[in-house]
């Protein structure tokens, strides 16, 4: 009679364990995982050129503040400029003035001189990235400004540190864009002293790239 009570036992504890093993195993098997997190770059420059294209040599679409967070598109083949989204429309920016934040391994790959796009892997299914085109909007026709990001500005007489200085303009000046440097780097403006040069990442270009004449000095 002890016997069969032990036997009986030793059943509810084996069914016992049995069903504890399934709930711990279905719990396992309901956590989720975790999802990708989309892919930004954080503005590490006072401010940052959005380029019609992956190189110095396209023309400024806009320009972005520090500490903006841009959702990545695309990148070049090289992987050095990547293709963002801003207010105004989708451009190329040098990642190197730039921090990444999120999951890269997705991002498509797009090679603007053969004007073809490769994906780096399957997107899996419960990521969702924004269609990649290669079209920018046509901005309105303004005539260029350069304004004065910075608390007060050097212009000189030529493009570089090295040349004289005519006079100094604060920040919030708006001064009539007249010309540009090869590399973009220097912008020859209308000033109070007269036509002098200012370093472009202290400023905010504003109006259609294009209309600037490119001054080699």
């Amino acid at each position: 009679m002890k016997s069969n009570k032990l036997k009986l036992v030793f059943a509810l504890l084996a069914v016992l364990v049995c069903a504890l093993g399934v709930s711990v195993a279905y719990g396992d098997s309901a956590e989720q995982q975790p999802q990708p997190i989309l892919p930004i770059l954080v503005v590490n420059t006072g401010a940052l050129n959005v380029r019609s294209g992956p190189g110095p040599q396209y023309s400024v679409i806009t320009q972005v503040v520090g500490g903006t967070e841009l959702p990545v598109l695309a990148t070049n083949p090289s992987g050095t400029w990547d293709l963002v989204s801003t207010a105004a429309g989708n451009g190329w920016v040098d990642i190197s003035f730039t921090l990444p934040r999120g999951d890269f391994r997705f991002v498509p790959v797009v090679d603007v001189a053969a004007g073809t796009a490769t994906v780096v892997q399957t997107l899996p299914s419960t990521l969702t990235l924004a269609t990649v085109t290669n079209s920018i909007p046509t901005p309105e026709l303004v005539g260029p400004s350069i304004v004065v990001n910075t608390g007060n500005l050097n212009v000189r007489t030529g493009p570089g540190p090295q040349f004289s200085i005519l006079g100094t303009v604060p920040g919030g000046t708006v001064l009539e864009g007249v010309g540009v440097t090869p590399d973009g780097a220097w912008y020859l403006v209308d000033s109070p002293f007269g036509p002098g040069w200012v370093f472009g990442e202290y400023t905010l270009f504003r109006g259609v790239y294009s209309t600037l004449a490119v001054i080699a000095y």
